[in-house]
């Protein structure tokens, strides 16, 4: 028989003295997914038979020890945390004594299949849930508030009143985390990952704002058919003019009224493109990644030539910037960029 030590504990803080009892072996279905690599932070710190201190304890971990978390629960609040991770040993530790980097989620959430979680409800009238986590994405359908959804996976996208999660439902559509009553503005459940409309991690040299801004325009080019060097010229333009960033213009009131990374100052330039609102009168085309961009197209294809022509000169022929020379020094970003998204 295998003996582990064991504790009493001394509290809530789920750090105990010790004594001895046999293992309880614990079963872990091959299906769970594993997250790796997190240390323990306190010192004999218990793992537990269920997730809170009324369960007994399986096993304990010593400071610096890496555990690998299968799922994560609620259970008894441990200073202010009430999290519990499951490791690969069957037993569940206190998040508070794990060093994930949050307070909130880092995998599924147990008790679901496949890696889904289910029931959560819908917080909003009529939200929109859509084929890809961002606002530029088209509309699939809509929830009524109330609605519970099973979410299947998350990932970063388009920031809605601060919160730039989006969370993939059992209908293989994204819906606003906002407007989803999770308990918490972190992962409750696994990053989305790979192909099928999923977030697929963020771009060579990009945070997960501008990816989901460089992924719309880089959707719009591959729907217009303007090929590589489309792409090229839009994603080059789009790191020069404003970082791929949606901005706001003081001096454009209106532009407030869409969703916006930043703010402006600039005459009256608005969005990713910095697209003047006296040539660009549509503003809530001008602030929408996918429309500001096929803007961007419908004057590049006018260009003639521009199939073949510098990639730089392509940016500054349908820009007209004061700064002609300024686009050439962000095409290799952008190369890398296009062909990480298929180009």
């Amino acid at each position: 028989m295998v003996e582990a030590r064991t504790a009493t504990t001394t509290g809530a803080d789920e750090q105990g003295k010790w004594t001895y009892s046999p293992l309880i072996a614990l079963s872990l279905a091959a299906t769970v997914p594993i997250v790796s690599g997190y240390a323990i932070t306190g010192d004999t710190v218990n793992c537990r038979s269920g997730p809170g201190t009324s369960y007994s304890v399986v096993k304990t971990y010593n400071k610096g020890q890496d555990v690998s978390i299968t799922c994560q629960a609620p259970g008894t609040d441990v200073n202010g945390d009430n999290l519990w991770d499951k490791t690969s040993d069957g037993c569940y530790v206190a998040d508070y004594y794990v060093s994930t980097g949050t307070t909130g989620y880092v995998t599924s959430k147990c008790g679901g299949s496949g890696g889904g979680s289910g029931g959560y409800p819908i917080t909003g009238d009529s939200v929109n849930c859509r084929s890809g986590p961002g606002t530029s994405y088209s509309v699939v359908k809509t929830y009524n508030k109330g609605h519970d959804v099973s979410i299947t996976c998350q990932a970063p996208g388009t920031d809605v009143n601060g919160d730039n999660l989006w969370d993939k439902t059992s209908d293989g559509c994204y819906v606003s985390d906002y407007y989803v009553s999770t308990g918490t503005t972190g992962y409750i459940t696994n990053k989305c990952g790979g192909s099928g409309g999923g977030s697929g991690g963020n771009l060579p040299g990009l945070d997960a704002t501008q990816s989901s801004h460089a992924r719309a325009i880089i959707a719009e080019a591959k729907r217009e058919n303007v090929g590589r060097q489309g792409c090229l010229a839009a994603i080059a333009t789009a790191i020069t003019e404003s970082n791929i960033h949606i901005d706001a213009n003081s001096n454009v009131p209106a532009s407030f009224d869409y969703p916006y990374d930043g703010v402006g100052h600039d005459y009256d330039s608005v969005g990713i493109f910095q697209q003047r609102v006296e040539y660009y009168p549509d503003i809530a085309a001008d602030m929408d990644p996918a429309q500001s961009a096929g803007q961007f197209f419908a004057g590049m294809v006018k260009v003639s030539g521009w199939q073949t022509m510098d990639v730089g000169e392509l940016c500054q022929a349908v820009q007209r910037s004061a700064f002609p020379g300024a686009y050439d020094p962000n095409v290799p970003a952008a190369q890398a960029i296009c062909a990480a998204d298929g180009y």
